[in-house]
């Protein structure tokens, strides 16, 4: 038995030896394969399980069917920054049968909606499948996935997540609401729980709001409207939306009612053919309404495009919204102005004129009121929020488009030397309001009176050493898109063409008061959704321009609100103000619009004020919109406190009265020294005793400096020793008379005053002339009596004898200088340029008893100094017999 049991181990031994050295690999694959399949399979049925329990989780937890809730609406709350309620929120809701919901209105409803809607349980599969198509083939917003009762039961008892648990429950309660109640019931629910736009809830109130009937007469073109409006309302919104999307949208509704058999073709065509202006016919508002208004329009478009919120997310669900609006201030403004009870100090707000403004914090982008009409009432085809509305800047642009640009690449100083004159005839050449050019002055000065053609000037220097770019991306860092024509910005951006919103304006002049940073505009500081969760305002500021820029335009258009030139009318505050006036111009050189915009540390507020259609020519003739900016200003300071002045940063280091950026070397602020004449001659008729003394002056030369009231000192040194003043002329040559036999000897020296470093003479010029007289009868040929010229001396090789002579001029100057200080300018209108089919704009009138000059006998100023080509006053013949 021993033996055979040890055979039979070594018989096993060997058996196992062989098999496992054969065929081990495909066994094990087999194996495998088998083991993956079984795993799937336990996963699987896993899932299902897990998918069931989680199924039978979400219907377990759905909430109930609450009637309540399904008739009720949850209308956006709008808190102002006092945490109080905005009266009426802008917001109407008015409930209506089904059975006064005209047919027309449910087949447009259904079919843009939910085409088998009668056919379905709530949930309709072939839907959810077709949905995807059928937006690739009629456009998107074409069919949506969700049913009718999907969407009602969403809107009344569900988050707006994404999440599966959300969905689950909606398709389960669908079924279970369509159970319930019938057909006609979901319906009126659905229609009555929408938002249409323009604040109204309901399809009654919407009816109302666009049509001004009852939802129960509206046809099929309005009804088509009505029908596409909750998918996008603020978008597709035909009183303040975009009228374009709505024609869109309509275009959508009446090609679904086409395709199942609601109207004809004819009838879409016949539609088609109507513009949305004509089938709209607006209620009028109350008073309190249109305060609103403006807000909960702001509202929806800033929740979409900041926040990022979808229209399920926002509409119908409660939504409270902490706005910066300040009630008290929002609610005065709007009352004051709206009802003229406001003290223009100039006339009162013609009917035919219209006005819009905005009032923000300076510090944080945000909206404190704004005035969207002067009119209480809403009866115009379309809604217009003038406070959102773009219209043409004018010259409140000339900060952004032309100076800043220079100051941020350029590192140009205030005092910067700018020429006013014309251009050439193929060039862009605006005119200036007031009449004539004004030479070369500084940046500040032609800043603080508004000059056109400086600022063009100014415009074009950038341009040609920077390129388009570094002025397009100044402007857009606040907010202003340039006009252009294609790709090419066009050059009347200089003088305001570009278009931009009151909100717009006042966020780029704030970014002057806060050292270069922007912030966007906005009126939501957060949002509170119905389960508590919050989220605090998206909108941060960035840095738009380099904190000198900022400041030395600020310096700049405080002297437009106060300093003696500026074109600011209503008076200096007792507060630190700096702003801007802007005027554009009609085809007919009349004021079409007028702007003010100024800031503090506190606030900025913009203003504009433009003619309604057909309005008379001279209904912009008033600066209303300077007095309202001053009204706003002052009811603002009062009622939250004077605000301190703009801080001076290091990067910016001032000369006198001008700033320039720290380490550059301010050549703008040194001017060169004031050359002296040249090129003397005398034309003397010896008989008559009378003659001319002429000589030669680089005008435009010295202009180009920065010096003004140019003109020149003549004093003769006689034979005898003596010495006297022949005259001072603004001309290049004088009368002289009476010359003495023997060498007379004329000094001429140049007169200028320069707004940096003030009075300024040149060296001398010198000449002399000798008369020879014999007691002989003359010969028939004389020699010619010599005239011998001395040459300017080098600055600092002046005798004492001749500085004294010299500094004894300064008094004719500086009488000439006060004479010509004396006189006022006759202003024009503002001229108006055309580029690319557009009206360039022009600005307002300083006060005339400011501007430099001198009178002519027409009471006109010029400005141009005249050359040698002017001269003729007391020139002798030259034709008379020598002795």
């Amino acid at each position: 038995m021993e033996r055979s049991r040890m055979a039979r181990r070594q018989d096993t031994t060997t058996n196992k030896r062989k098999p496992a050295a054969k065929k081990p690999k495909p066994k094990a694959k087999k194996s495998k394969f088998r083991r993956i399949i079984t795993i799937l399979g336990i996963l699987f049925i896993i899932g299902v399980i897990a998918g069931g329990a989680y199924t039978a989780y979400a219907i377990a937890t759905a909430p109930p069917l609450d009637e309540e809730k399904l008739v009720d609406t949850y209308p956006i709350q709008l808190l102002s920054a006092e945490g109080e309620p905005l009266e009426e929120n802008g917001q109407i809701r008015e409930y209506v049968s089904i059975d006064d919901i005209s047919e027309v209105m449910q087949q447009a409803v259904i079919s843009i909606e939910d085409r088998r809607f009668y056919e379905h349980n709530g949930v309709d599969l072939r839907r959810i499948g077709g949905a995807v198509l059928a937006n690739v083939t009629d456009g998107f917003g074409a069919e949506g996935g969700s049913t009718i009762t999907q969407q009602l039961v969403k809107q009344s008892f569900l988050s707006t997540d994404k999440k599966l648990k959300r969905k689950l429950q909606e398709q389960w309660l669908a079924i279970k609401l369509e159970r319930e109640y019938t057909k006609e019931q979901i319906l009126e629910m659905y229609l009555n729980k929408n938002y249409y736009g323009s604040g109204a809830w309901g399809v009654q109130a919407a009816s109302k709001t666009y049509f001004n009937k009852p939802v129960s007469e509206v046809n099929y073109q309005e009804a088509a409207i009505l029908a596409g409006l909750p998918q996008r309302p603020s978008a597709y919104d035909p009183i303040s939306g975009d009228q374009e999307l709505t024609r869109y949208r309509q275009e959508q509704v009446l090609s679904s009612m086409k395709r199942d058999g609601h109207i004809t073709e004819e009838q879409y065509n016949e539609a088609l053919d109507v513009e949305i202006a004509d089938i709209i016919s607006p209620g009028a508002q109350s008073e309190e309404e249109s305060y609103t208004r403006s807000i909960y329009a702001r509202v929806q478009a800033e929740l979409e495009e900041d926040y990022g919120l979808e229209q399920a997310d926002i509409y119908g669900t409660g939504l409270k919204v902490y706005t910066s609006i300040n009630k008290e201030l929002h609610t005065k403004f709007n009352s004051d102005i709206k009802n003229d009870n406001v003290n223009l100090q100039t006339s009162e707000f013609p009917d035919d004129l219209r006005m819009g403004a905005t009032v923000l914090n300076t510090k944080t982008g945000e909206i404190i009121a704004v005035i969207d009409s002067e009119q209480a009432k809403q009866g115009d085809k379309n809604y217009r929020d003038y406070s959102r509305e773009k219209r043409q800047i004018g010259s409140t642009a000339k900060p952004f488009f032309d100076y800043g640009p220079g100051i941020e690449n350029a590192q140009w100083s205030t005092g910067k030397i700018l020429m006013d004159e014309p251009f050439g005839e193929d060039e862009f050449n605006p005119g200036n309001y007031y009449t004539g050019y004004r030479g070369a002055n500084t940046m500040r000065y032609y800043l603080t009176i508004s000059g056109n053609t400086p600022a063009v000037r100014a415009f074009n220097e950038v341009k040609e050493e920077f390129g388009p770019e570094a002025i397009e991306s100044f402007v857009e860092n606040v907010g202003i898109e340039p006009a252009r024509s294609g790709d090419e910005m066009l050059p009347a951006n200089s003088l305001g063409v570009a278009e931009a919103s009151t909100t717009q304006m006042a966020a780029a002049y704030a970014a002057l008061g806060t050292n270069g940073m922007y912030t966007k505009p906005h009126l939501i500081q957060k949002i509170e959704f119905n389960d508590g969760s919050t989220i605090n305002s998206p909108i941060k500021a960035k840095q738009a321009m380099e904190d000198y820029t900022a400041y030395m335009l600020t310096d700049m258009l405080r002297d437009v609100v106060s300093g003696s030139n500026g074109t600011y009318k209503p008076g200096a505050f007792p507060w630190d103000v700096a702003g801007k006036t802007g005027t554009t111009n009609d085809k007919d050189k009349n004021p079409n619009d007028k702007w003010f915009t100024g800031y503090t540390t506190d606030y900025s507020i913009s203003v504009w004020t433009g003619k309604a259609p057909g309005a008379d020519k001279n209904a912009l003739a008033e600066d209303h919109a300077q007095y309202y900016f001053e009204y706003m200003m002052q009811e603002v300071t009062n009622a939250t406190g004077q605000p301190e002045r703009f801080q001076q940063p290091e990067s910016v280091l001032s000369l006198g009265n001008e700033l320039y950026v720290k380490g550059t070397k301010p050549k703008d602020l040194q001017p060169d020294k004031l050359a002296a004449p040249t090129g003397a001659s005398i034309d003397y008729d010896v008989p008559a005793g009378r003659g001319t003394l002429s000589w030669s002056y680089d005008t435009q030369g010295v202009q180009a400096a920065g010096y003004q009231g140019l003109s020149f000192t003549v004093t003769e040194k006689r034979p005898d020793g003596s010495e006297r003043v022949v005259g001072t002329t603004e001309d290049t040559s004088i009368a002289i008379a009476d010359l003495a036999s023997g060498q007379t000897t004329f000094t001429i020296v140049a007169n200028a005053t320069n707004a940096l470093v003030g009075d300024q003479q040149s060296s001398p010029l010198q000449t002399t002339y000798t008369v020879e007289r014999s007691e002989e009868p003359p010969a028939e040929e004389e020699e010619e009596p010599t005239t011998e010229e001395t040459p300017p001396e080098e600055e600092g090789d002046q005798t004492d004898g001749q500085n004294n002579e010299n500094n004894g001029n300064n008094g004719n100057n500086s009488n000439n200088s006060n004479n010509n200080n004396g006189n006022n300018e006759n202003n024009g209108n503002d001229t108006n340029t055309e580029d690319e089919n557009t009206e360039p704009p022009t600005e307002e009138e300083p006060p005339a008893d400011e501007t430099d000059g001198e009178t002519d006998s027409n009471g006109d100023v010029s400005r141009q100094s005249t050359d040698s080509n002017g001269r003729g006053n007391g020139n002798g013949n030259g034709n008379g017999d020598r002795d």
